[in-house]
């Protein structure tokens, strides 16, 4: 056994604001990963970075020369007998993002990574163990490829369906009607005292939700002007600073509410909710196009704009046929985040066994 602090040595990166990068290929990485390119850089090996301020403990890899800015530190052998890939793999063991000790902006002190105990095995050794992972890893990067491709599946299905440009439209506002959201009286404790699903703009990273971060009683439907929406309800981010580049849009498959960010799509007419979904999705980039900015800098994405937004027609039998489609696209994307899953954990107990020397 040795401690972190008699093998390597956490160097500071140097700061390289967005204007004086001139793009080059050298990456530019900061405590989140890469963040730009330049011509030149701090080190010369393959390079590993560790975040200092903000995404603490997380561990960047670069193949070649990086320049890593003030918010991370880079990464320097104190001994000859190392191997860089097993030091990464050692690095991404300690749970380095649980060491934060800032009250305001999250921060990693190297003199407490120092301090950490580690088994070090013989250099043959180290690279045995690193080989391991980097195989296990190349598997698991397969299996979230086939995820990604299972994301876009929807989109494909739809645009192969209704792509058609001579196909006539019409437009939302025709075949809905919209519901803001709302925050219950934080001066009402019992408001916030329930299971009730209660959806923000942070919740919307997936295309099918059935839970929320956030949950409020029973009763604040009943009390409030906030309204209960039925499952199978499309909800769209209509404020904040990310509509400047996406447009998250998720279904709610169930009872549920939402807060004052979100808008809620609610069918007039017969509408299938994949269908409607899918439209919107495909009307994103149509849709940021004509986001709003409000005096104090604030994106939002007017009520006027979503009922304006065209929508394929389609019958009643054509949606639902798209809609029998994306169910079944729907269930492999389950599966394949199952597996991604397993293989998550699997990896996990992979890397344990490996720094405690059961591999």
């Amino acid at each position: 056994m040795t401690t972190v602090g008699e093998i390597l040595e956490l160097s500071y990166g140097k700061a390289l604001t967005a204007s004086d990068r001139d793009g080059g290929d050298v990456p530019v990485v900061g405590s989140g990963g890469v963040v730009g390119g330049h011509s030149k850089g701090l080190t010369d090996a393959p390079t590993i970075v560790v975040g200092r301020k903000g995404s603490i403990g997380s561990v960047t890899w670069i193949d070649g020369s990086a320049w890593p800015i003030d918010t991370a530190y880079f990464v320097k052998a104190k001994r000859e007998d190392l191997d860089r890939r097993w030091m990464y793999w050692m690095l991404r063991s300690l749970g380095m993002e649980t060491m934060n000790k800032s009250a305001a902006v999250p921060g990693l002190n190297r003199d407490d990574v120092y301090r950490l105990e580690v088994d070090l095995p013989p250099f043959q050794e180290q690279r045995r163990i690193a080989a391991i992972l980097d195989h296990a890893d190349a598997l698991r990067a397969k299996r979230r490829q086939v995820l990604a491709h299972l994301d876009s599946l929807t989109q494909a299905i739809f645009h192969d369906m209704f792509g058609d440009r001579g196909r006539p439209t019409t437009t939302l506002g025709e075949l809905a009607t919209f519901y803001s959201g709302g925050t219950p009286s934080k001066s009402r404790p019992e408001f916030w005292d329930g299971q009730l699903p209660w959806f923000s703009p942070k919740d919307l990273k997936r295309r099918d939700l059935t839970d929320a971060q956030d949950h409020i009683s029973e009763k604040v439907p009943t009390e409030t002007n906030l309204r209960l929406l039925p499952p199978d309800s499309v909800a769209l981010v209509v404020r904040g600073m990310i509509l400047a580049h996406t447009l998250p849009i998720s279904v709610l498959r169930v009872t549920s509410t939402i807060n004052q960010d979100l808008k809620a799509v609610l069918p007039r007419k017969d509408l299938d909710v994949d269908f409607l979904a899918a439209s919107l999705r495909a009307k994103s980039q149509w849709l940021l196009a004509r986001v709003a900015t409000a005096a104090h800098g604030t994106k939002r994405l007017e009520t006027a704009v979503l009922e304006a937004t065209p929508i394929p027609v389609a019958d009643r039998s054509t949606q639902l046929q798209f809609s029998e489609r994306v169910i079944k696209s729907r269930h492999q994307h389950a599966l394949a985040e199952r597996a991604v899953a397993a293989d998550d954990e699997l990896f996990a107990s992979l890397q344990s066994r490996a720094f405690r020397g059961e591999l």
